[in-house]
């Protein structure tokens, strides 16, 4: 049985009470339906992108939405079956959160299939790798061992026993987002399969605090925080270059990323609501087109937007894309910076 080390420490507690403030502040936020759906949909194209990049999928964000849309982009086969596959597993993750059944080994499984689908032999997809895994840093022309996972014959059992130390971590008094960033670090040191570990882990992740009630309605994902933090990803995950190694070292600095990162996603997150429930002065609610939400979102990742940025990001033309800005502008949602082509948007203060 797994027994991982590591120390709650005050940072980490006062951390998590903030995640906990914002919690019941989104489940309590009366948002629009329309923005939730839409909020939604936004967080299942940042999972979505952000994870397969992270592998090396060359697909920008707007190309996934196309992507997903059912449009068609002009990008080689297997990165587009990366996105597609990858929405497929999600999909199927939140049709088993209905289920009152603990997840099973037959599930993880299952979910490896569906995201290996037609990138992998078929012996290779939804199986337990046969041999041992290596994860290779390529330094000019040579290459360097950087971790070696456990004997092949030992992940069935390795996978079987997570699960069960899963079931009972969640009848302790460990916190649900604490024991969902253990399981990160756990699952993907065992590095289960020959391709998709990955991914694999990191739906994985989402799929449990999702059932542990910290998805905040749908709406949240960390994968956009792991992509732009992808070299403190790595080395937060990298306690040990063995997997006996990493299951006795201290795995406080992973804790500390991934709860900081889940902070970080999780205001942005807030502040995004409180623009969907901005309200006019007859005290009514304003509604915004999926065009304006998405500069809002460029807004909130960068501090600003300009026309240029708009039009990039919507594929309109520069005219309809300054009306939109100018609407925001006149709803107080945004204000202007400077002058002539070098006007910034901001949000508004």
């Amino acid at each position: 049985m797994f027994k991982p080390k590591f120390t709650i420490t005050p940072k980490m507690n006062s951390t998590v009470a903030e995640i906990e403030r914002l919690r019941t502040l989104v489940s309590q936020a009366s948002i629009l339906p329309e923005l939730e759906i839409q909020l939604r949909f936004r967080a299942t194209v940042e999972a979505v992108h952000s994870s397969t990049s992270i592998e090396g999928n060359p697909l920008n964000k707007q190309q996934v939405q196309k992507v997903l849309h059912g449009e068609v982009v002009t990008a080689p086969d297997y990165a587009i079956q990366e996105v597609l596959n990858y929405k497929k597993a999600l999909d199927w993750l939140n049709s088993r959160e209905q289920s009152d059944e603990p997840i099973k080994v037959d599930d993880i499984l299952h979910v490896h299939s569906i995201l290996m689908d037609k990138l992998l032999p078929e012996e290779k997809t939804g199986h337990f790798r046969p041999g041992d895994v290596y994860i290779v840093d390529e330094i000019g022309n040579e290459e360097t061992v950087r971790y070696t996972g456990p004997k092949a014959e030992d992940v069935p059992k390795l996978v079987s026993s997570l699960i069960q130390w899963i079931s009972l971590q969640v009848k302790s008094s460990l916190h649900p987002i604490l024991l969902a960033g253990l399981v990160h670090y756990l699952f993907v040191s065992i590095h289960p399969f020959s391709d998709g570990n990955g991914r694999t882990t990191r739906l994985l992740t989402y799929y449990f605090l999702k059932t542990w009630g910290y998805d905040f309605r749908g709406t949240l994902s960390l994968d956009t925080y792991y992509m732009q933090h992808q070299k403190q990803y790595y080395e937060a995950l990298s306690r040990g270059n063995i997997f006996d190694d990493r299951m006795q070292a201290d795995i406080t600095p992973f804790l500390d990323f991934f709860t900081q990162g889940f902070l970080e996603t999780a205001n942005h997150l807030s502040q995004y609501i409180k623009v969907g429930k901005i309200i006019n002065e007859e005290q009514k609610p304003l509604r915004l087109s999926q065009e304006e939400l998405i500069i809002l979102d460029y807004a909130y990742q960068f501090g600003s937007v300009t026309v240029k940025e708009a039009v990039e990001i919507l594929s309109i033309p520069k005219r309809t894309t300054q009306r939109r800005l100018i609407r925001l502008v006149e709803k107080d949602v945004l204000m202007m910076k400077g002058e002539g082509p070098a006007t910034q948007y901001i949000l508004h203060q």
